[in-house]
């Protein structure tokens, strides 16, 4: 098994994507305030060092923001007493649930965003 660290894929930037939009909501849902600049830091450094990627800093400042727009489109969710309960679940452990409505939701329209703003690199 190869233990270095890989850059990262088109489905790692979606998943990753959805770990900071995910993750600005919970902060949200918490603190009543979107998260700073150092909390998507620390996350998606969180989550490259659980997956075993690499991403340099731009990348990790471009998915912070998309993740910051999403999160307030998804903002209103927080007010369904399910949502609420699938972000606690979200707050509470080390990985997505993929199979959970709200991440489910998440995830899509991390997919389209990311799809919508590639470009060739």
């Amino acid at each position: 098994m190869n233990d270095v660290p890989r850059t990262l894929s088109a489905r790692d930037r979606v998943e990753l994507l959805c770990w900071l939009t995910c993750g600005s909501l919970g902060a949200f849902y918490l603190n009543g305030d979107w998260p700073a600049a150092a909390f998507h830091v620390q996350a998606a450094h969180k989550w490259l060092d659980r997956h075993g990627r690499l991403a340099d800093w731009l990348t990790v400042a471009k998915l912070a923001a998309i993740a910051r727009e999403l999160a307030t489109r998804h903002c209103a969710l927080l007010e369904a007493d399910w949502a609420r309960d699938a972000v606690e679940e979200i707050l509470d452990s080390e990985d997505l649930n993929y199979q959970s409505d709200v991440v489910r939701q998440v995830f899509d329209d991390c997919s389209r965003a990311l799809a919508e703003k590639r470009t060739p690199e």
